[in-house]
């Protein structure tokens, strides 16, 4: 028997199902969750990487995406098994399962700042940490391109590697550009997965440790894959502040 996959349209089709609200809900809800991540674990994100084993970065690396894989497959699969329930399909079910979507966004950023300080990137700000975190989840591989367009249109008008200094109000006004597109882009990739196991289509079964497997090692590259090409901190502390949280 073939098993039933998930691809964009039908995504767009299970989004649909929600009203705007429970849409902008669910969005804000993951927003706050990488706020707190951004202003709160950046120093624990620094002491997980020093306590890496391995002598190089690369073992070290390695040695975070085993951990990181072997907990959240197995968090994965726990919650697909959980997920065969006679009462599964409503979209209350569907509402219900955000939790374990900013339980998983909140794993993600941690993995994203630790990489971040495996790298070398030293006391950023709250707002650098802001834009690594929402760049990758939403871009993956190409979210140096990602923030790098995002800057352009917040009005910096050039590429990131070019900057030398970026304007504290400049990177503030491009991670509210980002934050439009957390649902639609990271929501159809991954917030998906957690919504889809409420779904009476046997998705619930084969969604799981599988999908966790590609997501944590999809992220570990992309994030490796971004650091690595952002050598430098490049916030203006001297800008003036924008008041507010993202979104």
């Amino acid at each position: 028997m073939k098993r039933p996959t998930l691809d964009i349209k039908t995504v767009e089709a299970l989004l649909a199902r929600l009203n705007p609200a429970d849409l902008e809900r669910i969005s804000q809800s993951m927003l706050d969750e990488i706020d707190v991540l951004v202003r709160n674990r950046w120093d624990a994100a620094v002491k997980r990487a020093a306590e890496l084993p391995g002598d190089v970065r690369p073992e070290k690396i390695e040695a975070l995406r085993r951990k990181a894989v072997r907990e959240l497959t197995a968090a994965g699969a726990a919650a697909g098994a959980a997920s065969a329930s006679p009462i599964v399909g409503s979209v209350a079910t569907m509402l219900a399962t955000t939790a374990e979507l900013l339980w998983f966004t909140s794993r993600a950023g941690d993995l994203i700042l630790t990489l971040a300080a495996l790298h070398g990137h030293a006391e950023p700000t709250v707002d650098e940490r802001r834009a690594w975190v929402l760049a990758v989840l939403i871009y993956g591989p190409a979210a140096r391109d990602g923030l790098s367009n995002a800057l352009a249109d917040a009005g910096m008008g050039v590429a990131v590697p070019a900057a030398s200094r970026i304007p504290a109000v400049t990177l503030q006004s491009a991670n509210r550009l980002l934050a439009r597109h957390l649902l639609r882009r990271y929501g159809t990739r991954r917030g998906i997965v957690a919504l889809g196991r409420a779904l009476p289509l046997g998705l619930g079964a084969v969604i799981g440790g599988g999908a966790n497997y590609r997501a944590v090692t999809q992220l570990v590259d992309s994030a490796s894959r971004f650091f690595s090409q952002m050598p430098y901190s490049a916030v203006d502390t001297t800008g003036t502040p924008i008041a507010g949280r993202l979104g």
